[in-house]
């Protein structure tokens, strides 16, 4: 049994308040180009530098893990000292993560994550980099095959397109710049504001002046996402075999996933707007304790039927009707877009007589609660779900723009079933199905004898 040090990085998360407290003088006066306040700087938090020092290399030599035939034993603290046990039979997928700043110093974020039904999650350890890459090995062992799907030419750029998430990286853009400008001043907040407002001026001269700066800060966010999404799928490959599906891309954060094919519990297809336009559909795994939403192991068109067979055979398109459009609650889909865009048209109304440069936000709020809107109108002919000739169940389900087709593969699931008073009159139901990944489906209008064969005793 071979005892694998954790890298010091693994304990940055206890000493990094203090490494700001030192760490922000000096970069403000390096920023300020005062060389003297900034050698004043470290000399003064010199002594707090060697303190966090210490206490790394305490966490350091009492921290260790030892991986066996039958388990990953990991040992933790210092004062109190405790040994944990996790066992390998219970893996379902294994993460290596090497972000920019773990590669300069040579370590690598390894995530084990465990079946459902082990009352395990997963464990994260910061560990150097080759024994990182040994521990997922013996874990579970790498296929030694050809890749299975390395998207190029068209195929990248769709990827590219359909991997990012302009949403989220909106989200985290806009918290990360209000953090910077919090620890460094307003000096970067006039920088960045200088520049949004030249692409505004340049966006003016095609669009009306109440939109330029709305087009701006989207066309800002679409290229970071862009940006963002290139780098994670840079070379990205996928293939499968011995029962392990290896995936593996990324040029800045480098992201190798290993997921045991007897443990995927969902197979998800994401029909967004932009996949319905170019007819490419992206499609996510889970497997137990691992949700891999972040990135698609395929996006299949029309002419990838054979590499979807072949990576995710798992996958299994609907053998029967999803639901009865003719049971469903037509205000159960359709009152919050066709009040969202009643109100919008009604202000608009107003707006047009009152305040005409504020129509123009309003006409792009309509514009998305129709897009919304008909979405919904969808979900009445397809939200439901069946049971599949192999046994598997898919559901089918529709949330703002996206349509969600899901596959459940696995038997370790639980249903649950609520019904309003004229829901239950009428006999229909709201379904949530609970995965082992931790995550529900709702499924809205689902006719209640139909729910009742899943597995209810009632």
């Amino acid at each position: 049994m071979k005892q694998i040090r954790l890298h010091p990085a693994h304990f940055i998360k206890y000493i990094k308040y203090a490494l700001l407290l030192c760490v922000i003088p000096i970069i403000r006066a390096v920023l300020a180009f005062d060389i003297l306040a900034a050698w004043l700087a470290f000399t003064q938090d010199l002594l707090i530098l060697l303190s966090c020092g210490g206490i790394l290399a305490a966490f350091w030599q009492s921290s260790a893990a030892f991986l066996e035939e039958q388990a990953i034993w990991v040992r933790w603290g210092v004062l109190f000292r405790r040994l944990s046990s996790y066992p390998v039979k219970q893996v379902s997928a294994v993460e290596i993560y090497r972000p920019l700043q773990l590669r300069l110093v040579g370590a690598s974020r390894l995530t084990v994550y465990f079946k459902a039904g082990s009352g395990l999650r997963r464990l994260g350890l910061t560990l150097p980099r080759r024994e990182a890459a040994q521990m997922a090995e013996q874990l579970i062992p790498t296929p030694r095959t050809p890749e299975g799907f390395e998207p190029i030419g068209t195929e990248r750029l769709v990827f590219v397109l359909l991997s990012a998430n302009t949403i989220a990286t909106a989200f985290v853009v806009v918290l990360a710049v209000r953090r910077t400008i919090q620890l460094f001043g307003t000096g970067l907040r006039d920088l960045a504001v200088g520049g949004l407002l030249r692409l505004e001026h340049l966006l003016a001269a095609f669009l009306p002046a109440g939109l330029s700066l709305l087009f701006a800060l989207l066309l800002v966010f679409l290229g970071i996402s862009l940006l963002d999404s290139l780098l994670r799928t840079f070379r990205f490959t996928a293939c499968r075999a011995d029962g392990v599906l290896l995936c593996r891309g990324g040029l800045i954060n480098r992201t190798e996933r290993r997921i045991l094919v007897n443990a995927v519990s969902t197979c998800t297809v994401k029909i967004s707007p932009a996949a319905r336009l170019l007819r490419y559909y992206p499609i996510y795994l889970s497997a137990g304790c691992f949700r891999g939403e972040d990135l698609p192991v395929l996006v299949s068109g029309r002419r990838e039927r054979e590499a979807l067979r072949r990576l995710v055979p798992e996958f299994f398109p609907p053998s029967g009707p999803l639901c009865n459009p003719r049971r469903k609650s037509l205000p159960q889909y359709l009152w919050k877009p066709g009040g969202a865009l009643l109100l919008l048209l009604a202000m608009w109304a107003v707006s047009m007589r009152e305040l005409p440069e504020v129509s123009l936000f309003l006409g792009v709020g309509i514009a998305l609660m129709v897009g919304c809107l008909l979405c919904q109108i969808e979900a009445i002919f397809t939200e439901g779900f069946c049971r599949n000739g192999n046994r598997s169940l898919t559901l089918s389900y529709s949330r703002r723009f996206t349509r969600y087709l899901v596959t459940v593969c696995t038997d370790d699931v639980s249903y649950s079933i609520t019904r309003l008073p004229t829901a239950a009159a009428a006999g229909r139901c709201d379904l949530r199905v609970h995965t082992p990944s931790h995550h529900t489906y709702h499924l809205r209008g689902v006719e209640f004898f139909r729910a009742q064969k899943l597995g209810f005793n009632l």
